[in-house]
């Protein structure tokens, strides 16, 4: 399994994971400018996840024969089980900085931290489930 995490298909995909977990987090601090950090947090995981659906089937997984709506359903799926996960934790992150007096930039120290959480676990998902290489319909 190592072996797997030491692949050029792995050093992709986290290229590919910090550039949509960039626009991610950047999309978050656009969106606490008009609603709350909470609400931030939902709707720029959404754009993260379009970011990096695109990237990942294009430049990590570009040999899966899945149909990409399969792809795009199946990665949604493993996304959405992720989503209460980071959300949680940028919430409480966000909190507990606050209440040790570390309040400038807590909401982006908290957020960026909970976005880098699933990255092992993701790449497997998407290698083995999303994105398969070969597809039994």
């Amino acid at each position: 399994m190592l072996k797997l995490f030491l692949s050029k298909q792995f050093a992709g995909f986290l290229v590919v994971g910090v550039i949509a977990a960039l626009l991610h987090w950047l999309a978050r601090i656009l969106l606490s400018l008009v609603m709350p950090f909470s609400w931030a947090v939902v709707f720029a995981y959404a754009v993260g996840m379009a970011v990096a659906f695109l990237l990942n089937s294009y430049f990590v997984f570009p040999a899966s024969d899945k149909p990409v709506a399969s792809q795009a359903r199946d990665f949604f799926v493993i996304n959405l089980c992720f989503f209460p996960v980071v959300w949680l934790v940028a919430l409480q992150l966000n909190s507990l900085l606050v209440a040790r007096g570390i309040v400038e930039f807590s909401e982006e120290i908290a957020h960026a931290f909970a976005i880098s959480i699933p990255v092992l676990a993701t790449f497997m998902l998407y290698k083995f489930f999303a994105f398969r290489e070969k597809y039994y319909g």
